[in-house]
């Protein structure tokens, strides 16, 4: 994701599985992850039940959805060149300056009843446009902080401290909060941010600097590193698949999530008030929790395909079950799903880090998040057509079919030892590719 990994590993950073140890500089922008994803998950949770507050409308609700993902198409490719050009951190920082005081306008529009869904809709887009710069600079940022042998390591903690904040207390606050009156989640989602902004002015990364080098130029030559990017992309196979394989996983989560509210809430079939739908959707954090610590070894073990080809087809078998209306079945559902995820996820990002040259990164990077990501709009849309026509159970089933469908995927050996390998000296295709 980045130029160059630092092999810095002493400091007083907490001890990682096997021996491998983060500095203080990884653990401090790990803060930060977590004040941003803490904020992400309430976020996420607070826009869609407002939305429900608004309207009831599925169509309307599946828009607030395809709003807030659409930035993934959009951006993510742009993302990339900037990335490649200026430091990641510098990047992180002014993207987050942005983010927050259109967080915060949504949530004072709310509280005084002057927002309808359409500017919702907007402010959601404008919102999810900031945060995908965040999350592309900040992937990028990990080789910087940490060296090739721990990466594996790290981005297990990492993720680990991810899934809990976006997915377990995020969500649950969200949904208390929320409860609570209109734009109560967002505010406070501004307020995370905030945090976010002055962890971040904490962090010293070498490179980042007054006199640190960027490569600026002009539209054309934009549009050049753009095309240098996506064509080593359009010719590496192992990342073909991988995208492909994760962007049927991340359609069927997309619509499953956008659709949830209105089969989850009362009157809907599970029944459930708005704060247990929002401890409903921790349900996948407490899977990705307790499997996050097993899938660094899970991945050196068994490796990336190993693990590819057994936990998408099992996420689109949870995602099916969903239709079982019934709270525990739900429950298992998401939790079990969590925990395939953070392996997926462990394993996708290691090896990305781990094999894409490095003056390349952010926008091959880019490029791979620009698919996966780039379907959750889609997914968006296909729920409320289907939710629309056939009810809400045609989703799980129909997007959930698709997840699982990947089994039958032909894929190239991802053979590359992501565990040792550096991104100096990794290969521009792996081995077997």
């Amino acid at each position: 994701m980045t130029t160059s990994a630092t092999s810095d590993r002493g400091g007083t950073g907490a001890a990682a599985s096997d021996g491998i140890r983060l500095d203080r500089r990884f653990r401090i922008f790990q803060s930060a992850v977590l004040s941003s994803d803490l904020a992400d998950g309430v976020y996420r949770v607070a826009v869609p039940l407002l939305a429900l507050q608004l309207t009831h409308s599925a169509l309307a609700i599946s828009a607030v959805g395809v709003a807030m993902r659409m930035p993934w198409l959009l951006v993510t490719l742009p993302a990339g060149v900037v990335v490649d050009r200026y430091h990641p951190h510098r990047v992180m920082r002014a993207a987050s300056w942005l983010r927050m005081p259109l967080v915060l306008l949504l949530g004072v529009a709310a509280f005084t009843h002057h927002l309808s869904v359409w500017a919702l809709a907007l402010g959601a887009f404008a919102v999810g446009a900031a945060g995908t710069v965040v999350d592309i600079a900040a992937q990028s940022l990990v080789p910087r902080l940490v060296n090739g042998a721990a990466l594996p390591h790290a981005n297990a903690s990492l993720q680990s401290v991810q899934t809990v904040m976006a997915q377990f207390l995020g969500p649950a606050l969200g949904g208390v909060v929320a409860a609570l009156g209109a734009g109560g989640g967002i505010g406070s989602a501004a307020v995370l941010y905030v945090v976010t902004l002055l962890v971040l002015g904490g962090l010293r990364v070498p490179g980042d600097g007054p006199a640190a080098e960027t490569r600026g130029g002009s539209p054309k030559s934009v549009l050049a590193d753009l095309r240098e990017g996506l064509g080593h992309f359009r010719r590496r196979r192992d990342l073909l698949h991988l995208a492909a394989v994760t962007a049927c996983v991340n359609l069927a989560y997309a619509a499953a999530i956008t659709i949830l509210p209105l089969w989850a809430i009362a009157p809907g079939r599970l029944g459930l008030p708005s704060w247990a739908y929002g401890v409903l959707l921790a349900a996948p954090a407490v899977g990705g929790v307790l499997s996050g610590r097993f899938a660094a070894k899970a991945l050196t073990r068994f490796g990336g395909g190993g693990v590819l080809r057994v936990c998408a087809p099992l996420v689109g078998v949870c995602y099916m079950a969903l239709a079982i209306p019934h709270v525990a079945v739900a429950a298992v559902a998401l939790t079990v799903s969590g925990a395939l995820l953070m392996a997926i996820n462990v394993m996708s990002v290691t090896y990305r880090q781990s094999s894409i040259p490095p003056e390349l990164f952010g926008r091959v990077n880019a490029a791979y998040r620009w698919i996966i990501w780039g379907v959750l709009p889609l997914g968006s849309l296909v729920a409320g057509v289907l939710a629309d026509g056939l009810g809400a159970p045609s989703v799980f089933l129909c997007t959930g079919a698709l997840a699982l469908a990947t089994v039958l995927l032909r894929a190239p050996r991802l053979t590359e030892d992501v565990a040792t390998a550096t991104p100096e000296a990794s290969p521009a295709t792996p081995s077997g590719s």
